[in-house]
């Protein structure tokens, strides 16, 4: 079945969010960055993500992806986000790295969609529930899952009213 995933990351994971086309449905995956045994910094995890990523079977069936912008007060922690966003999509198969399949959106424009508060808002397992979306994997019940479903939410919405136009 046709998907959207949605990225939340961090220098030290990623959550992805991959939600059907024409469902409710999201699955949930932790990547985790960590190198183990080691407190690996932050190129390291950085040069360590191509390696982590789902295999390319995962992605057989997404048609857009969506990852959020990295924003923050201070410019070290937005670079070193930078490179992770960089590193994700370079790791992305071919086919999505594209502009129209490969989508990077700011906080406000996925939270603003969704009636949250930019800075302060982050979605509940209650606005969760009000978007009809059920989420499913280890880490499910987590904010950022939660993020990533919303960003995957956000983009599979935003197309389908840009495709109905």
């Amino acid at each position: 079945m046709a998907a959207v995933v949605g990225i939340d990351l961090s220098s030290r994971a990623l959550d992805l969010a991959r939600l059907e086309e024409d469902g409710a449905r999201v699955t949930c995956l932790r990547v985790s960055l960590e190198v183990p045994g080691k407190k690996a910094k932050a190129w390291e995890r950085t040069l360590a993500l191509p390696a982590l990523m789902p295999p390319a079977g995962w992605w057989d069936d997404v048609y857009l992806v969506a990852l959020e912008a990295p924003y923050g007060a201070g410019t070290g922690t937005v670079a070193i986000l930078n490179r992770i966003v960089g590193a994700t999509v370079a790791s992305l198969p071919r086919a999505l790295q594209r502009p129209e399949r490969a989508w990077i959106v700011r906080p406000d424009e996925w939270k603003g969609a969704l009636g949250l508060e930019f800075l302060l808002g982050k979605p509940s397992a209650e606005t969760i529930a009000a978007l009809g979306l059920e989420l499913d994997g280890e880490h499910a019940a987590t904010q950022d899952a939660r993020d990533a479903a919303c960003i995957a939410y956000y983009a599979r919405e935003t197309l389908a009213r840009a495709s109905a136009a």
